[in-house]
Formats: C-alpha cells, structure tokens, sequence
C-alpha cells in the first residue's frame, strides 16, 4: 500500500515539474508582430518585423517564400529584450509575388509570425513609330524611366507686308495734288475740279458777253421793224 502511494506522488510530481517547464517555456516564448512592406519596386522592396521577449535575448529573421519553394532564411540577428528589424530585398523579378514571415527563437521556444505576401511593380512598355518616306518601323523602348521631351516644331516665319494705299488725286507720300486721267466725265481730283469750275465761270462769261451783245445788235433792227410798220399804216 505504501508502495503504491508512494509511486503515485512521485509521478504526479514529475507530471508537476513537466508541465510547469512546458508553461514556462511557452509563456516565455518570443512574441511577434505581422511583418509589414515598404518601398516596393521592380525589383525590390523592405520588410520590417517586430519582436518582444522580456529580459531576454531573441534570435530573429525572416524566410522568404517563392513560387512555393523551400524559404530561404536573411537578416538573422540577436535583439534583446524588444526591437524593430529590417531587410532590404533585392535583385527580384517584376511581376513576381513573395511571401515571408518572420521567425524569432529563445532557448527552446520557436514563435512565428502570420504569413504576409507583396507583388513587385511590372514595368510600363512604351511604343514609339518612327515613320519616314513610306515605311514604317515600330521601335520598343526598353522598360526604364524616362523623361518626357517636348516635341520639337519647326516655326517657318514669314515677313508681313501691308501694302501702300496711294489715295486718288495725291502721290505716295506728297503734298502736291496732281491732276488725274480718270475714266468718268468728272475730274478725280481738287485741281481738276477747280479747272472745272473756272472753265464753267468762263464759258457763262463768254455766253453772256455773246448774247449781250446779240441783244443789242438786235434792238436797232426792232426798231427800224416798227418804222416800217408805222409807215405802212399811215
């Protein structure tokens, strides 16, 4: 009887000691944050994790997963107590997507972060067509950054003239009024109209000095009528 209690306090106190070693060791594991991303390009892009362990040393890094393949471990480092990492990934393919987690191990206990994923940027495919006489050629520039170059114009410039209006009756650029051929009946131009004037004035002179005198030469005649007349009567 003895025996069996005896048995019986012993197994329970090893199944005490385990299970208090098995408590310890996992309330003393490492506690990790889920890892985030920045700065991803083409080719590359930053991962950072956090990690907690009290009083403690922790041994940390990520593993990077690629088409499903085994992970591949970087940036293994040592953080005391609580600290940031980072690693800068390189050399990638564009277009690709990786996963990653980080890991963080202290004594016996292994802690792992949730998995995360991040797909790099695919290069934008620029098209340019060089045309020249009647053929065509489509040229492919390669996928890289660029700066655009404003289109250069060819600017033919032309000189403005404004023709010279000459008025009528006046030369180009001259006081002196000179006489116009013009085509009508009347004179285009102020001396031609004076000229007009006076060839009229003198013209009504003329015809009245011409039918004065007709007047008078015809006065005598009337009179020498009326004699005749006068005789005839008597």
């Amino acid at each position: 009887m003895n025996n069996i209690v005896f048995q019986s306090i012993r197994a329970i106190a090893v199944l005490a000691i385990a299970l208090f070693a098995f408590v310890s060791d996992v309330f003393a594991a490492p506690m990790l944050t889920p890892v985030t991303t920045k700065y991803v390009t083409e080719n590359s892009a930053t991962i950072i994790g956090h990690v907690s362990n009290p009083q403690k040393n922790s041994t940390v890094w990520f593993e990077i997963y690629n088409n499903n393949n085994a992970p591949t471990a970087v940036a293994v480092q040592g953080i005391w107590n609580e600290g940031t990492f980072e690693w800068n990934l390189r050399d990638l393919n564009p277009g690709q997507t990786y996963s990653y987690r980080s890991v963080a191990m202290e004594g016996g206990a292994t802690a792992y972060s949730p998995v995360s994923s991040f797909t790099t940027s695919v290069p934008k495919q620029t098209s340019v067509t060089v045309t020249y006489q009647s053929n065509s050629q489509v040229v492919t520039l390669a996928p890289k950054e660029t700066k655009a170059v404003a289109p250069v114009v060819a600017v033919k410039k032309t000189a403005t003239t404004t023709p010279v209006v000459t008025e009528e009756g006046f030369t180009n650029r001259n006081t002196a009024a000179v006489i116009g051929s013009g085509g009508d009946i009347f004179p285009n131009t102020l001396i031609g109209w004076v000229l007009l004037i006076i060839a009229t004035l003198v013209a009504v002179l003329v015809g009245r000095m011409i039918y004065e005198s007709t007047e008078k030469r015809k006065k005598p005649l009337d009179k020498e009528e009326e004699d005749d007349e006068e005789a005839e009567i008597e």
